[in-house]
């Protein structure tokens, strides 16, 4: 272990705060900071402010912490040194990942090139390039509820202040896409239901009339033929 990594051990709760970002790790380096100073300031300034007993009480429980925080800190930066590298270790460079996704994207491979986006945000989630990209394919996939998460996504991130156009303009580009799918859906139902065949009853008399004349002309009774005749 590096003597950085010792230097971390040596307060309760850094080592898990420093590495992990633990909020637990960082209250209980805090707590024993405070603990610490009530310690000094009962033991060599005030003593009368808690007691001559507190001294007694607090110095061995703030040991006891002290050596098995460092115990557990020690033997967590040691195992994870020690720890074999996984497959996310051995992947490539995320840098290679959004050249290979722009690559497919231009073939026309979105499929591929949203699964690449996507293994590149895990590596870098704030990358605007890669989720601005990401939003565009979705859109192109008619996917727009999703396209609109990545760019409120992004909106929320300070390193997009310099993309403002293109966020805006990939909005632009979003709604009037779904306008227009939503015009061509309209579309295509109104032209269905314009040639859907007419029910018989919705027929015309004028179109049923010929009939009607051709069957009245052959049911004549015999009646009428005789006097005709």
């Amino acid at each position: 272990m590096h003597v950085t990594s010792w230097l971390l051990c040596l307060w309760p709760g850094l080592a898990r705060s420093w590495t992990k970002g633990d909020w637990p790790s960082l209250a209980l380096a805090i707590t024993f900071a405070a603990m610490l100073n009530l310690a000094l300031v009962t033991s060599f300034k005030w003593p009368e402010l808690l007691g001559d007993g507190f001294p007694t009480l607090i110095w061995p429980i703030l040991a006891a912490v002290w050596i098995v925080s460092a115990m557990i800190s020690h033997h967590e930066l040691f195992t994870r040194q020690k720890r074999p590298q996984t497959a996310a270790d051995l992947s490539p460079v995320p840098d290679t990942l959004f050249i290979q996704a722009q690559r497919e994207y231009l073939r026309g491979n979105w499929a591929d090139a949203e699964t690449l986006l996507k293994r590149r945000l895990q590596f870098r989630s704030r990358d605007v390039e890669s989720r601005l990209l990401l939003a565009t394919l979705l859109r192109h996939r008619h996917r727009f509820v999703d396209a609109r998460v990545e760019l409120d996504t992004l909106a929320r991130f300070d390193e997009s202040e310099a993309w403002k156009f293109e966020l805006e303009r990939e909005r632009q580009l979003l709604e009037l896409d779904q306008q227009q799918l939503s015009e061509t859906e309209s579309a295509q139902e109104l032209q269905l239901t314009q040639n859907r065949p007419l029910a018989a009853d919705a027929v015309p008399m004028e179109s049923r009339a010929p009939s009607i004349q051709r069957i009245d002309a052959g049911t004549k009774s015999p009646e009428i033929d005789k006097r005709a005749a």
